[in-house]
């Protein structure tokens, strides 16, 4: 057990993540000390296991980097190792490196900031500047303040992957309440139209779940109650997270190309048929390749692939495998995710149950990352986003955790650099769904949730609306 004794509880989360990030299977706790609230300066006590590691005082001018500098240098001595994003303990590295180009500075200059103030290393130094100019080529021209972006969620899947921890249910349970649904998530979308009608619709993105796992009446009506209330021949970027191969027939990609969608997905995850079996996706490879193929034959001309490392059962040559195949596909973006157990995932309980506390592919995790990024960019793509997971449920020793999506130029999804670097509004619709308010001019962001729950979004659709009302009035307000 790592314990933390310190003046006040202003960097407990930081210090909890840099603890856990070096030494996951201990467990931390951060205790503040009464007796040391008077002090100028900033007291600080980590006993390790019973033994004593720091026992310091920052000066009165002490700021939260140099609190997490003084710990990181001390755990990255104990451990012998470093952390590829330093001290950086949030989810969003490249928002500074891209704060700072859009402020004017240097790539040089973002570079000696990230390397030399939070202490990350050189190969995650260049990933976090290749992305930062990248968004900032792509989003440099969009307003800003008076754009807006929306989510659609769909919260249905043909079955439930082992690893899931969405908001997601079987379609064959929850086809009967599927009209329903979408005639609660029609009076969002009403609601939404009319409260930003004034705005620039940039992008829409309906994804889940599965929004293909709707049949094609359904997924018909879907598209229908988009184009009556939405501006969708104005937005720059349409897209449909289709996703499961399983869910997709020639006649939903019609569906969908007359709907005029933009960019879909077609997701593997993995090529290699017994880990698809293992994680519950219902659907072989043969199909992966079949419904890339159709969509192409359907005139898609932007296809993203979702690739995962880490997997369980997986080894080096199982992923090379799958990189090699997808690539054989000539996708136009594929995004690398690293499997992260969720707490809530069907994954995390099984693992429990036969007492396992660590996925035992964890030390793979930071070689395939490599692999997957020399590999892509060598066949043609460049990285336009990324972001980090947290480690919650203490689930893997692997402290780089990293989602980071590849495409070629041209071919990157808008949605995913707004919503990731939290430049514009996303006003998420649907079950689940998580509105993002950017307060444009306070360097900040509110969130107003709907609840998860089908049924209950359905029965409560109203102070749904009511809630994004209450934010976006009091918000209106205050800008008058």
């Amino acid at each position: 057990m790592i314990r933390f004794e310190i003046k006040s509880n202003e960097f407990s989360y930081d210090l909890k993540a840099l603890a856990l990030s070096f030494f996951p299977e201990k467990g931390c706790e951060v205790l503040q000390r009464k007796d040391w609230r008077e002090s100028g300066g900033y007291p600080l006590r980590c006993v390790m296991d019973g033994r004593e590691l720091i026992w310091a005082e920052l000066p009165g001018n002490y700021d939260k980097n140099q609190v997490k500098e003084l710990v990181y240098r001390c755990f990255a001595e104990e451990s012998g190792r470093l952390l590829p994003w330093g001290i950086l303990t949030g989810i969003r590295p490249v928002k500074i490196p891209l704060r700072m180009l859009m402020e004017g500075r240097t790539r040089e200059e973002a570079a000696a900031c990230l390397r030399e103030e939070y202490l990350v290393t050189e190969s995650r130094v260049r990933l976090a500047l290749d992305v930062a100019e990248k968004e900032y080529a792509l989003t440099g021209s969009f307003d800003h303040e008076n754009g807006y972006n929306i989510y659609i969620g769909i919260p249905f899947c043909p079955s439930i992957c082992q690893y899931c921890s969405f908001s997601s249910y079987d379609y064959r349970r929850y086809a009967g309440q599927a009209d329903a649904y979408l005639t609660a998530l029609e009076k969002e979308i009403r609601y939404t139209a009319e409260k930003f009608a004034s705005r620039e619709l940039h992008t829409i993105y309906v994804g889940g779940g599965t929004p293909t796992s709707l049949d094609e009446v359904r997924l018909g009506r879907l598209m229908d109650m988009i184009h009556h209330y939405l501006p969708v021949s104005e937005t720059a970027e349409f897209t449909v997270e289709a996703g499961r191969p399983d869910s997709i027939t020639r006649d939903k990609l019609r569906i969908l190309k007359a709907a005029g969608v933009t960019r879909i997905s077609v997701n593997p995850q993995t090529m290699r048929q017994r880990t698809l079996d293992l994680l519950g996706r219902r659907h072989s490879v043969e199909q992966v390749r079949e419904t890339f193929r159709l969509a192409r034959e359907m005139g898609f001309d932007n296809i993203n692939m979702d690739l995962i490392v880490g997997l369980p059962e997986e080894g080096e040559e199982d992923f090379r495998h799958t990189l090699l195949e997808v690539c054989a596909l000539d996708p136009d973006s594929v995004t690398v995710h690293t499997l992260v157990i969720k707490r809530a995932s069907r994954m995390r309980r099984e693992q429990m149950e036969q007492g396992e506390d660590m996925n035992p592919e964890d030390a793979l995790i930071p070689l395939l990352q490599e692999t997957s990024e020399i590999c892509l960019r060598q066949q043609g793509y460049e990285p336009y986003y990324m972001y980090r997971q947290k480690n919650k449920a203490g689930t893997t020793r692997n402290t780089n955790q990293e989602n980071v999506a590849y495409a070629r130029p041209g071919k990157e999804c808008l949605y995913n650099v707004f919503i990731m670097e939290e430049l514009e509004t996303i006003v998420a619709l649907g079950s689940g769904g998580s509105t993002k308010h950017v307060v444009h001019g306070e360097n900040r962001m509110e969130r107003v949730e709907n609840v998860k729950s089908v049924e209950e979004y359905i029965a409560r659709i109203d102070e749904m609306i009511e809630r994004k009302e209450k934010e976006f009035e009091m918000h209106s307000r205050m800008e008058e």
